[in-house]
């Protein structure tokens, strides 16, 4: 894990992305990433709400979700049209979550997204903040990605920390 990573998982506004950040990196004990196997509820315990899976299909040229948390699943409001990501394709909010998911698969590194405006219509009024966490069944190659997302109303999160 390299200084610029723990750096970066130091900045993270949500706790529970903290929490999930945490859990990884101690799972993966140096390695790119742990197993998928690895983190299990239990270890992720009241995160999991929050987190989501996403399968690296086709050598990683495209990416299918796997669980989805019930926290995702409300941000959401509905099951994604299409079973993969490209299908989903047009949509700013997927568009940018492809970017954010590719780097992640390419750099086998964890990617933060920071807090900033939703684009998914309908939660235009929050803001999200993403972690992406590479997983590896091999300890070699990327296989799949751990996400996390939390998300908050427009604009109190910098308003809590103006005041501290």
């Amino acid at each position: 894990m390299t200084d610029s990573v723990e750096h970066l998982a130091h900045s993270l506004k949500s706790e529970i992305l903290r929490t999930v950040f945490d859990v990884w990196r101690k799972t993966a004990n140096g390695r790119i990433g742990p197993q998928r196997a690895e983190l299990s509820p239990a270890k992720l315990r009241k995160t999991t709400s929050h987190t989501f899976a996403v399968d690296l299909i086709d050598d990683g040229q495209d990416f299918r979700f796997g669980f989805t948390g019930e926290k995702v699943m409300q941000f959401l409001d509905r099951r994604c049209d299409a079973p993969t990501l490209t299908g989903l394709r047009g949509m700013r909010f997927f568009d940018e979550a492809e970017k954010l998911i590719r780097r992640c698969a390419e750099d086998a590194q964890p990617v933060i997204s920071s807090p900033r405006r939703t684009h998914y219509s309908g939660r235009e009024y929050l803001e999200r903040e993403v972690l992406l966490l590479p997983l590896s069944e091999d300890g070699v190659h990327v296989t799949g990605l751990l996400g996390a997302f939390d998300t908050w109303l427009l604009g109190t999160h910098s308003r809590a920390e103006a005041v501290e």
